[in-house]
């Protein structure tokens, strides 16, 4: 529980800034109504263990909705050679914990909004067999254009979060897969 809570510290010292001050666009914590509907991945930046290629493939949208129990669900229908595959991960709301979504034991998504509620940053740090990964997206609502203020911001946060600005990837958009379209 200790270990769980120095986690949660160290996540939230490095987050909650982006709400606070110190950025152009200042920030406040999302919560499951304020996140639904469809999202684009502008930009995204991480230490994930993954081939080159895949790093760079083409994204498509993604869908955050309620599910059956009420929480919030993370939708994104993948493009694979056997066709389009829907992904699916549920979100718990954190509710004394603002910001913060909880994806499996232990593992937490914090998500932060911008302008309103079309924009937003979603952080992930997990420690998968003692390694730590860790990923931050740029999401956009409306569309997968990026605002230029704010992709200064999202510079400044991947460096807060050590992780190198170089490899900021910026997703080739794909509508191929898209939820709702006949495959």
């Amino acid at each position: 529980m200790a270990v769980m809570q120095l986690f949660l510290l160290t996540l939230g010292l490095t987050l909650l800034p982006v709400v606070q001050a110190g950025y152009i666009n200042q920030g406040e914590c999302a919560t499951t109504d304020k996140l639904l509907g469809n999202w684009y991945i502008i930009r995204w930046a991480g230490n994930l263990p993954l081939p080159e290629e895949k790093l760079r493939s083409p994204l498509p949208p993604f869908t955050l909705s309620k599910n059956r129990i009420g929480y919030l669900e993370f939708r994104m229908n993948i493009s694979k050679p056997i066709g389009c595959v829907e992904f699916k991960m549920a979100l718990n709301e954190e509710k004394n914990k603002p910001c913060y979504f909880s994806v499996w034991m232990w593992h937490y998504v914090g998500i932060v909004l911008l302008r309103g509620d079309n924009f937003g940053y979603a952080y992930l740090n997990a420690k998968v067999n003692n390694v730590e990964q860790k990923m931050v997206m740029f999401m956009g609502r409306q569309n997968h254009t990026a605002n230029p203020t704010m992709l200064v911001d999202f510079e400044t946060l991947v460096s807060q979060l050590s992780l190198n600005n170089t490899s900021i990837i910026n997703p080739p958009y794909d509508d191929s897969c898209e939820l709702g379209k006949e495959s």
